[in-house]
Order: structure tokens, then C-alpha cells, then sequence
């Protein structure tokens, strides 16, 4: 019966010790890792805890790298925009002084006129890392396909031929019974208008996508929090929120004005300066810089309204990234408290087990040697 009985014992204690074993290597585990668990498994009953957990940081994560792409555009579009405005009032500046100056002040007018030009096309095709921040979706191409040759281009050297017949004879009223007269400052300004609103390839500047279907697309967005979409993209050949004014006539577009101004300007010379024929009384050249300066001028005040309303969307997209970031915080710590383990409480429990488990291997040991001779 003794024999019988301490086989039990053994038993009973070989099976104690196992399962403490066993529970020191989870202890062991987890103290190398510092984590409860390698899946979720191992979790139960806080599995689903932390998935959700997980998921709810998965998609935090993803708002603020949408959000980080849509800053590094605004970052590159706000100063192109800035710049542009540079150039187009320090142009109105120049066209107002060659008023007073007189027509010696029109080839310096011409040539920084149409180096603007050149510059502003350049900014238009402004990218972030790989982008075109103002073509729309079509992100890969640039808006001004041509923007090294937009002196070359039709959109220069038609309003470049608008410009040179200032002056010239010019049947107004499509009488042939009528005089003909010079041309002036107020339909050249009209000719040159309606070029820059054209969308007919050969005269636009702007690529096939934005003239084509990049024109009836939504602006480039993103949805930066639950339910929250903002919206930032600029096309470079049509407004965003602002509204262009009607006073002085403009085509709708702050960038088409500019860039019309600025042809305008360029395709200036000193022999239409000349031009004094007293049937252009107040419809001459001055009234022709005055017309453009005033165009130009507009223009800027509707690109500063657009960059307003861009920093209004930068403004948005920086609380919501500064939200996700003070989430994922909390979110973090919720699922280390689920996850991860008190490394000194897990230290504490492992040497304990581990004194446990050298007690039980030692009562065993005893129990193996106990028989009936040892007590006769």
C-alpha cells in the first residue's frame, strides 16, 4: 500500500510540476518579449480587444499619411502661388511707371514682361517628390506641357499678334460703307481675352488633361478623419474656391489673367509706343498698360483669396494630424495594457516558479526513493 500511495503521490506532483513548467516558460516568453502573447490567441479573453484596438490604429495611422502627402503638396503650392503673386504685381509696378516714363520704358517693360512669363509657367509646373501639384489627378504630366517654350508657344504668338495691331486700320462696325479706324487698347484688350480663355489646342498653354477631362473633376481631396473630407487641389488653369471679378473683365481664371497680362506686356514694342494717331485719344497705348496693370492687379487679389482659403485647408489638416497623433497615444497605451506585460511583476512571479518548480523536482526525487524497507 505505501508503494501504491507514493506511486499516486508522484503522480499527482510529476503533474504539478508540469504545469508550473509550463507556465515558467510562458513567464520565460514573456519576459524576453515583453509582450503577453505572439497571437492573438494567446490573448483570449482580450482578443477582440485588441484587434479592434489595432484596427482603430491601422486607420489613424493611414489619415495622418494622407494627411503628410497633402502637406508636403500645399507645402510646394503655397510659395509657387506667393511667387506668381510676386511677379505679377511687381509687373503691374513696371506697366504703371512706363506710363510716366514714356515709350523709352517699353522694350525693358517687353523683355521683363516676357521673362515673367517664362518664370510663372515654371512655377506651374511646380512637383512635390514625383507630382505635378497642379495638373489636377493627372499628377504624372505637368499643366504647361511646354513651359521652357511658352515664348514660342500659340498662346504667346497669338496674343503677341492681337498686340501689333494696335493701331492698325480696323473695320468696327463691319460696314465697308464706313471709314475703318485704328484699333485700340479696349478691343485689343477684348482679342487678348478672349485667347487666353480659349481651351482649343494650338492656343491654350494648359495640357490636354486639365483643357479636356481634367476640367469637370472634383479638386484633389482627401478624407482626413471619420466622415471628414478637406479639400486643397488647385488646377493650374482654373480657380478653386475664389471667385474671379468681373471688373475688369477676366476670363475666370486668376492664372489665365496673369498669364494674358504678362503676354500682353511682352509682346509690346517701342514702335507701337510710338503709334499718336489722335483717333486713339483714350484708347491709346497708356490706357492699354493701365488696362493690363488693372486686369493683373485683380487677378492677384483672387490668387491671394485663393491662398487663403489653401491655408484655411492646411489649418484643418494640421488639427486633424495633431488629433490622430494625441489618439494613437491613447490607443497605444490601450493595447500595451492588453499586449504587454509588467516586466518586474513577470520577474517576480518567474523566480518564484522557478523556486516552486526546484521544490517539486526535489519531492519527487524523495518520493522515488520512498519504500516499506526504509521505515522497518
Amino acid at each position: 500500500m505505501t508503494t501504491v500511495s507514493s506511486y499516486g503521490t508522484i503522480g499527482r506532483t510529476l503533474t504539478a510540476a508540469l504545469a508550473t513548467r509550463d507556465r515558467l516558460d510562458l513567464l520565460t516568453r514573456q519576459a524576453a518579449t515583453g509582450r503577453v502573447a505572439e497571437t492573438f490567441g494567446g490573448l483570449a479573453p482580450n482578443a477582440r480587444v485588441s484587434i479592434d484596438l489595432r484596427a482603430a490604429i491601422a486607420r489613424r495611422e493611414s489619415y495622418g499619411q494622407a494627411i503628410a502627402t497633402a502637406e508636403a503638396r500645399i507645402a510646394v503650392m503655397q510659395p509657387a502661388l506667393g511667387r506668381i503673386g510676386e511677379i505679377a504685381t511687381g509687373t503691374v509696378q513696371a506697366a504703371l511707371a512706363a506710363v510716366t516714363q514714356g515709350r523709352n520704358a517699353i522694350p525693358v517693360l517687353a523683355q521683363s514682361a516676357r521673362e515673367a512669363l517664362a518664370e510663372v509657367a515654371a512655377m506651374l509646373n511646380a512637383t512635390a517628390g514625383d507630382e505635378y501639384v497642379f495638373n489636377g489627378s493627372d499628377v504624372t504630366r505637368p499643366p504647361i506641357p511646354n513651359a521652357g517654350a511658352i515664348l514660342q508657344s500659340g498662346f504667346f504668338t497669338q496674343i503677341q499678334a492681337a498686340v501689333q495691331q494696335f493701331g492698325q486700320p480696323w473695320d468696327h462696325d463691319a460696314d465697308p460703307l464706313t471709314p475703318n479706324v485704328p484699333r485700340g487698347a479696349t478691343q485689343v484688350l477684348a482679342d487678348t481675352l478672349a485667347i487666353a480663355a480659349s481651351t482649343a489646342p494650338g492656343t491654350t498653354p494648359f495640357s490636354a488633361f486639365l483643357e479636356g477631362p481634367g476640367a469637370s473633376e472634383p479638386r484633389l481631396g482627401l478624407v482626413a478623419d471619420d466622415s471628414q473630407r478637406v479639400t486643397y487641389g488647385l488646377r493650374a488653369n482654373a480657380n478653386g474656391l475664389a471667385q474671379s471679378r468681373t471688373d475688369p473683365p477676366s476670363t475666370g481664371s486668376f492664372i489665365r489673367d496673369i498669364l494674358r497680362g504678362l503676354a500682353v506686356l511682352g509682346s509690346l514694342d517701342e514702335d507701337l509706343a510710338a503709334i499718336d494717331d489722335p483717333a486713339l485719344a483714350g484708347d491709346g497705348i497708356h490706357e492699354l498698360l493701365i488696362g493690363v496693370s488693372r486686369s493683373l492687379q485683380s487677378a492677384v487679389k483672387t490668387l491671394e483669396e485663393e491662398r487663403g482659403a489653401l491655408g484655411v485647408a492646411e489649418q484643418r489638416l494640421a488639427a486633424l494630424k495633431e488629433r490622430h497623433l494625441d489618439m494613437l497615444v491613447v490607443l497605444k497605451a490601450q493595447v500595451g495594457k492588453v499586449e504587454d506585460v509588467d516586466l518586474a511583476e513577470v520577474s517576480a512571479r518567474l523566480q518564484l516558479l522557478q523556486t516552486q518548480l526546484e521544490m517539486s523536482y526535489r519531492l519527487i526525487a524523495g518520493l522515488r526513493d520512498l519504500n516499506l524497507a526504509r521505515f522497518l
